[in-house]
């Protein structure tokens, strides 16, 4: 069991994405980069070589048209996906070159102006780096985390991808740090009432958490029936169609 629960985690933990626009600075996202957003989700119907591909089109077309604060951020975001998108194929290596491409851009950001979304991105590309850096990475930086998230929800306390950050520590940290009664209470919030505005991703990765925290404490029929509720938001993710296979 233990194993397996390391094994998720490298997936599922503090994954997180940004719908929202809400800073100082207006930011517009393009239609390619939800397209990109949405095609790692499903990642099982893409290869890596195509997100590759999506990604140079999408960091050329942010080149062409966006400048300043607004460019920096946008591909902040792109190279947390295409992270995303090495750690779904197991290139770790590659992933975390991405992410800490990643968080330099948002530190940068967040020296001159606040916006919602940096803080997003700088606090779950550091969450993903601690599920493939060493320990001492994890340990150092682990609790960035929910700092960032409660500085995002200062600015926009209804915003759902920072309270799925907050979430995660409650979740996905090991005991005696997690907290499965008060992420369980969290969850259920954002899923079931209107105190947060939800995406896509968003309640994907609240559906996702609450499998996992099902799975964590060795409820395995009840983290299978959310899992597969997560799928009807993304069908082809690689990381539940993984899972669902695995403990069969």
């Amino acid at each position: 069991m233990k194993i397996r629960v390391s094994f998720l985690s490298v997936f599922f933990v503090f994954g997180i994405l940004f719908n929202s626009v809400f800073a100082q600075e207006k930011i517009i996202y393009p239609d390619s980069y939800f397209v990109f957003r949405d095609n790692m989700y499903n990642s099982h119907s893409n290869t890596i070589e195509q997100l590759e591909k999506e990604y140079d089109n999408l960091i050329q077309e942010i080149n062409n048209t966006k400048s300043g604060t607004e460019k920096s951020l946008l591909i902040a975001s792109c190279d947390y996906i295409l992270g995303r998108s090495y750690r779904y194929f197991k290139q770790n290596e590659k992933a975390i070159i991405y992410f800490d491409k990643a968080i330099e851009l948002c530190q940068s950001i967040l020296k001159s102006t606040e916006i919602v979304d940096a803080y997003l991105i700088l606090a779950d590309s550091i969450s993903q780096n601690c599920s493939i850096k060493p320990k001492s990475y994890g340990f150092s930086q682990g609790t960035k985390i929910r700092s960032n998230a409660k500085k995002a929800l200062k600015i926009d306390p209804k915003n759902g991808t920072a309270m799925n950050l907050y979430n995660s520590q409650n979740i996905f940290t090991p005991s005696p740090v997690c907290n499965y009664k008060e992420g369980m209470q969290i969850v259920d919030e954002l899923l079931n009432s209107n105190k947060y505005n939800m995406e896509k991703p968003d309640i994907f990765n609240a559906l996702s958490a609450k499998a996992y925290c099902y799975f964590a404490q060795d409820k395995k029929e009840e983290s299978i029936f959310w899992y597969k509720k997560a799928l009807e938001i993304y069908p082809n993710n690689i990381a539940v169609l993984e899972f669902l296979e695995e403990i069969k």
